[in-house]
């Protein structure tokens, strides 16, 4: 059985407070690498993140979010060096830092391809105005106008096709708070048994 179903059959939904509790049977279902040096530890899994952004997904937004892990007994005694909490929070605060730094660059390259597609637009409207006012029409001047007007309308394609699907919507926005809010919850590591 992989994490994803483990996680979801041994977890439960706290109506009475919003949170999010998840037993588990060994850390290794949530976290990657248990190592405490700082560049590899709290790197949650795979199916660990999706799992607590869905989760976090269903929590009402105006609530804080707290996360409860349920762990078997002796489970911390065998990692004394592994702040779990820490981690947790720490992973989705540089998931959403790098969800930021994504769309800044995102919207760089936009700018750069919006003002090359706009520049090349306006050079070929007015080679396309130029050869319609200065050459003799013929149906080879016709062709060479609108192959200059669709060459331009081209070229800003991209720019604009980036701008209406892939910047404009709040998607990109709304996972970014969906990540600092989990990197904001308040995490209770509990042993049981």
């Amino acid at each position: 059985m992989d994490t994803r179903t483990t996680m979801r059959a041994e977890s439960r939904r706290d109506d009475n407070d919003g949170g999010i509790d998840i037993r588990l049977c060994d850390l290794s279902q949530l976290f990657r690498c248990l190592d405490p040096s700082p560049f590899r530890a709290g790197t949650l899994t795979e199916d660990a993140e999706a799992y607590l952004l869905n989760r976090a997904k269903e929590q009402p937004d105006g609530q804080p979010l707290r996360i409860t892990l349920h762990l078997p007994a002796g489970t911390l005694a065998r990692h004394p060096n592994f702040d779990i909490a820490s981690a947790l929070t720490g992973h989705f605060a540089a998931c959403a830092a790098a969800e930021k730094k994504r769309l800044r660059e995102a919207v760089q390259i936009w700018r750069q391809q919006a003002l090359i597609g706009f520049a090349t637009l306006s050079a070929c409207l007015f080679l396309a105005w130029q050869i319609s006012h200065h050459l003799t029409a013929r149906a080879m001047t016709r062709i060479l106008q609108e192959s200059f007007v669709i060459l331009g309308w081209v070229s800003v394609w991209k720019p604009i096709e980036t701008f209406l699907y892939e910047l404009l919507p709040s998607r990109q926005h709304r996972r970014r708070n969906l990540l600092l809010r989990l990197a904001s919850a308040e995490v209770v590591v509990r042993e049981d048994g």
